[in-house]
């Protein structure tokens, strides 16, 4: 059953109003489906720990679809505002803010804040936020980032640098996802396979090169192979030819599987004895995945699945970019374009992204005047 942001945030939802009396403009799907509506808004009083941003860039992640068409269940509120992947300027800070200012360039992706309860939560005490059981999503049924205007708890953002490219905004989810597992379980000199090519898969190997791993990409797509070495890829397996596969049998250390369709006996077969597989595509909840716990078993692999990064190894990830030149790529829409960005995440029309879709507001904002 579906439900209503306003019923869900009482007096801390944002208000609809007047285009002239709007803080922010937002993208929004107000029943479930896959069409935004131009939605003006008033945040809610900001309180004395939160800051309210001028979003430039807006990543859109394919959760965000799954979520708007129920895909991931029907427990959704509407008016819906997706968007984790953001990147903007500080515009108000909240009396007791004070490690970050107006003007300030930050991030923010995929987790809205924690308990922070560091004596009684275990998970925030060890610096694992994102796995503490009252952490909240940052999107539904709060606002997220499909909007000109953010407002959130302080905590979660991230400080940014000034060259800090603003349509790298998909490093605070596909980036920090994709980070995580191979920060956690990668050494250099490894044999790493990462299975798909695509948003995730692109950075996956991006980074796996980066922190000195012998990397082949694998992908049901054999022209992809050019793409793939320009990524970091020193080899390409083409999982759908038999000889080839057969050949790399018991031959990785560790695969990274980014696939929304996950083929799980496939990659156990790729892997060495106490290799490791780990999961972090996420596919529709109305699929079963089935695979064969014996070759898991026989084998001793350690299969292993991540959610989105914690705040710390975001840290991590954006040193390691900045030093290294990880970056996804991107292609970019204005944010009045939303639903043209929205069309070719969720149908591939007029074609899929070929590895983030990305929205700027600037031209938005040339014809629209946010109220103070």
């Amino acid at each position: 059953m579906v439900k209503n942001t306003y019923e869900t945030l009482g007096d801390r939802a944002p208000k609809p109003c007047a285009i002239g009396d709007a803080h922010g403009v937002a993208m929004a799907f107000t029943e479930p489906g896959t069409t935004v509506t131009p939605f003006p808004f008033q945040h809610p009083e900001l309180l004395d720990n939160e800051i309210r941003i001028h979003v430039t860039h807006a990543g859109l992640c394919h959760s965000d679809i799954f979520v708007s068409t129920l895909g991931w269940g029907e427990n959704v509120n509407f008016p819906l505002v997706p968007g984790h992947e953001i990147v903007g300027v500080v515009e108000k800070v909240g009396e007791r803010v004070s490690r970050f200012h107006v003007g300030d360039r930050v991030g923010f992706g995929v987790w809205r804040e924690c308990c922070e309860q560091y004596e009684s939560c275990r998970e925030c005490r060890n610096g694992f936020d994102n796995l503490c059981p009252k952490a909240k999503l940052t999107y539904d049924p709060y606002f997220g980032g499909y909007a000109t205007s953010f407002q959130a708890h302080a905590s979660h953002f991230y400080k940014i640098s000034d060259d800090f490219p603003g349509q790298a905004a998909p490093l605070f989810c596909a980036g920090l996802t994709v980070f995580s597992p191979l920060n956690t379980h990668m050494r250099a000199g490894m044999k790493v396979g990462v299975v798909g090519v695509g948003g995730l898969g692109h950075l996956g190997l991006k980074f796996a090169r980066a922190m000195g791993a012998e990397v082949t990409a694998i992908s049901t797509n054999p022209h992809k192979i050019e793409e793939a070495k320009s990524f970091g890829a020193h080899h390409f397996l083409n999982s759908r030819d038999e000889q080839q596969m057969k050949e790399a049998a018991n031959s990785f250390d560790f695969i990274l599987d980014t696939a929304i369709q996950i083929n799980i006996d496939q990659d156990c077969k790729l892997i060495k004895p106490r290799g490791i597989l780990n999961i972090v595509g996420l596919p529709d909840a109305r699929e079963n995945l089935n695979f064969n716990l014996f070759t898991i078993l026989g084998k001793n692999i350690n299969l292993t699945a991540n959610p989105v990064g914690s705040r710390w190894e975001g840290d991590q990830m954006l040193e390691f970019c900045r030093v290294h030149d990880v970056y996804p790529l991107v292609e970019e829409y204005k944010f009045a374009d939303c639903q043209a960005a929205v069309n070719s995440l969720a149908h591939g029309v007029p074609h899929y992204p070929k590895f983030r879709n990305v929205m700027e507001t600037a031209s938005f904002m040339e014809t629209f005047t946010p109220s103070k």
